[in-house]
């Protein structure tokens, strides 16, 4: 009996007593266990290929389970002929190498050994990294559960780039680690392009599980893409390994982010202003080390010139109003026309330079930037304009405009006289779908026959009402913040009167308010850290009517019960007794929750991806919420999808 064979049978024997003492079954799955009749929808013979060693999960039948650990370390008395065996297959690996391969069945992205459990035991002893093997796909019969749609992405991943290497956790991760490169999975890549690749990633994972990246949740796949994402313009096999790994020291919380975990927080109310009475300088906490002599020094960031963006605008009016309330407590710096790296890189550098500790960029699209200033400067809090971009360096900010949309879409029901109203959407990121069906809740509320068409901006497009004049809508909502280039005053909700616009309401937001409520926090010393890299959370403020940050602009002429309506609607929600997501909601494709539900999860709510049963349109092609970080810019992509243009959502 070899020595060898001893020495495995140890590591097998430490393995089932740590796994039996954590209550894990601690011998080999079995597929036939796992599986239950009809759960496959029949098989695909691939061929033979070299497959990783860490996806080998278990054996086919029951017969083996427990000749090995749940490691496939085998656990058998060193008496048994199985170990004799088990050591004759060592002394072949190691002196002529298996001419044979192994056969295995590839079930949900993990294979499972019909022939060759022993020779899999000994490579993965040996520490090889993978094993040759004739490989039999068994085809999931359901589709419809998140890890049934994450197979269906990796098969789609696998006809372009047939290797097993790379896993994800998150949906959408195989597109954008081909948008990435600079590819799609239309077609198949060429050899060298898919030999790039897997040499990329087995390159980038041997430093990665040096660095001690297994004790994260996310997969090397995650943490790879979380590592192009910050640094897209460089060939990763040329970067030399030092610099790789103190990268990576860097970005360990990010990287655990990548993972599958909802680690996004939430912060729908801001926590409630102290009550001291005095002016503004008395509310502050005596703690805070603030003071006109010793200013907390503020900067933002706009991704667009001042002069033509009245989205820039808008927030550089609530810029000033913080700066005059806190009467040199605060003083703030702006900085606009910041879209190229450079330009980005370079403002926050100076800012840094003369004494910023807090920098406010405005922007969606401006997270990708942000985020990698944000590890460069640990010392800097940054704040992006944005929901659900998840960093944990980065805290982001953004309004319910929904509510707003819910009241306005009941108002625009009362005035439509043919059960229609248009609604123009400008750019499909997180939290604009929720805008549109309580929009179209709101109005159903009012009109139970009522149809909302829905249509995407693009730009330099017509006006809304041009486009719904063939189809005899008078009663549209438009944009919010930037007028359509043939009519200043189409803006917000508002009725075609004999050709002519006349404006209901219109959406505000008050930035002056969000931004008061932000430095608060950290006047008062309540901006605690994220988490660490072990747990790391990030943080999202999303903050509604009832906090003042979100509200409603009406037309001096707009009827007395129209107003009435309006003021009823929004004293509910406001209250938190009214809320379009609560309860029965239907969906163009059927029921999403039963009457007497609570309502959505905030989660859900932003990541929203149906339309609400009366509403005429549909989602641009290919989009889905969880593509968020690469339309604004977290994944190297631009904001847009389908042509959807506009500066309402920046």
């Amino acid at each position: 009996m070899s020595e060898e064979y001893r020495k495995a049978l140890r590591r097998g024997e430490r393995d089932l007593r740590r796994d039996t003492s954590a209550g894990i079954y601690p011998y080999l799955p079995a597929l036939d266990s796992v599986l239950a009749p009809g759960d496959t929808a029949g098989e695909v013979r691939l061929g033979t290929m070299e497959i990783p060693l860490d996806m080998v999960a278990g054996t086919r039948t029951e017969g083996r389970q427990r000749s090995f650990s749940r490691t496939f370390m085998p656990v058998l008395a060193p008496t048994t002929e199985f170990a004799a065996k088990w050591s004759n297959l060592y002394a072949i690996q190691t002196t002529e190498g298996f001419r044979d391969p192994v056969k295995v069945y590839e079930y949900m992205h993990r294979f499972y050994v019909q022939e060759g459990n022993k020779r899999t035991s000994v490579m993965r002893y040996l520490g090889a990294y993978s094993i040759e093997a004739e490989v039999t796909r068994l085809l999931p019969k359901q589709w419809d559960a998140p890890e049934r749609r994450l197979y269906g992405e990796f098969l789609e991943f696998w006809r372009a780039v047939p290797t097993y290497d790379i896993e994800f956790s998150r949906e959408g991760s195989y597109r954008r680690l081909a948008a990435l490169l600079g590819r799609d999975l239309v077609s198949p890549w060429s050899d060298e392009a898919v030999r790039e690749l897997t040499s990329t990633y087995q390159y980038f994972r041997s430093l990665y599980q040096r660095a001690g990246g297994s004790h994260l949740d996310a997969t090397c796949g995650d943490a790879l893409l979380a590592y192009l994402s910050y640094f897209p313009d460089e060939r990763l096999l040329d970067t030399p390994p030092s610099i790789v790994v103190e990268r990576l020291g860097r970005l360990w919380s990010e990287l655990a982010l990548a993972g599958p975990r909802e680690d996004v927080v939430l912060v729908s109310e801001p926590e409630a202003e102290p009550t001291s009475r005095g002016g503004v300088l008395s509310r502050l906490s005596y703690h805070t080390p603030y003071s006109p002599a010793n200013p907390l020094r503020l900067a933002f960031l706009y991704e667009r010139p001042l002069a033509t963006s009245s989205w820039a605008r808008a927030h550089d009016a609530g810029r000033l109003e913080v700066e005059k309330r806190f009467n040199g407590t605060v003083q703030t710096v702006a900085y606009d026309n910041c879209s190229s790296p450079d330009d980005f890189t370079a403002v926050v550098d100076a800012a840094v330079e003369q004494g910023v500790r807090v920098i406010f960029t405005c922007s969606p699209t401006l997270m990708a930037n942000t985020a990698k200033a944000a590890i460069a400067h640990p010392e800097v809090h940054f704040l992006n304009c944005s929901c659900n971009l998840p960093h944990s360096r980065v805290r982001s900010y953004y309004g319910r405009m929904y509510e707003a949309k819910f009241v306005t879409g009941a108002l625009a029901a009362s005035f439509a006289t043919n059960h229609r109203v248009g609604y123009q959407a400008n750019v499909p990121m997180f939290g604009s779908v929720a805008e549109i069906n309580a929009f179209a809740i709101g109005a159903a509320l009012v009109d139970p026959k009522v149809k909302v068409r829905l249509v995407w901006s693009t730009r330099g497009g017509d006006s809304l009402y041009h486009r719904m004049a063939n189809e005899g809508v008078t009663v549209m909502s438009g944009s919010d913040v930037t007028a359509p280039w043939d009519d200043p005053l189409a803006l917000g909700l508002y009725q075609m009167v004999n050709g002519r616009v006349h404006n209901l309401a219109l959406p505000v937001w008050n930035w002056g308010r969000y931004y008061d409520l932000i430095v608060q926090g950290l006047l008062n010393g309540s901006w605690q850290d994220s988490g660490d890299a072990a747990r790391p959370q990030a943080v999202s403020y999303w903050y509604g009517m009832s906090s003042g940050v979100i509200g409603l602009s009406l037309s001096d002429d707009l009827p007395y019960y129209s107003r009435k309506l309006v003021d009823q609607l929004t004293h509910g929600i406001e209250r938190g007794v009214l809320d379009p997501f609560a309860g029965e909601l239907r969906s163009q494709a059927g029921v999403v929750q039963p009457a007497g539900s609570p309502r959505l999860r905030e989660l859900d709510v932003v990541s929203m991806d149906w339309l609400n049963d009366n509403v005429e349109g549909i989602l641009p092609a290919n989009w889905h919420p969880v593509d968020e970080t690469s339309l604004a810019g977290g994944l190297g992509g631009g904001l847009s999808a389908g042509g959807v243009t506009g500066e309402a959502r920046p």
